[in-house]
């Protein structure tokens, strides 16, 4: 059977064909802000600084004093796993992949550091 005469399987070919044409690779990217609860169970980087891609295999961790940011971002993977409910209101260093999705971006957490229980 051809493609022609199955317009579905034409479809996945062609779906096929333009997820492998827009598939990019993920840097690994730090950013530095305060941890919030959503009220739904989901946790979130506000005032977060801009995200910036990890030139160095293991970064230097930022000076607690860092100063903080405009931007939201929203804390997606093993959230438990890595004790996040625990840094609420607290200012911390998070590295992740960062998922530029819409409405708000998403970082899927690797790794999150407690720089300071003040978020100032």
């Amino acid at each position: 059977m051809s493609c022609t005469s199955n317009p579905a399987l034409a479809a996945v070919i062609v779906a096929g064909a333009v997820l492998r044409a827009v598939v990019q690779p993920m840097p690994m990217m730090t950013t530095v802000g305060c941890v919030e609860a959503d009220g739904r169970g989901r946790f979130v980087l506000k005032r977060a600084t801009e995200p910036t891609v990890i030139e160095e295999r293991v970064p230097d961790e930022p000076d607690p004093d860092t100063p903080l940011g405009s931007q939201s971002i929203r804390l997606i993977g093993t959230l438990d796993e890595f004790g996040v409910g625990n840094h609420e209101g607290h200012k911390v260093w998070a590295k992740g992949l960062l998922n530029a999705g819409e409405p708000f971006r998403l970082l899927n957490l690797v790794s999150i550091t407690h720089l300071s229980s003040l978020c100032e």
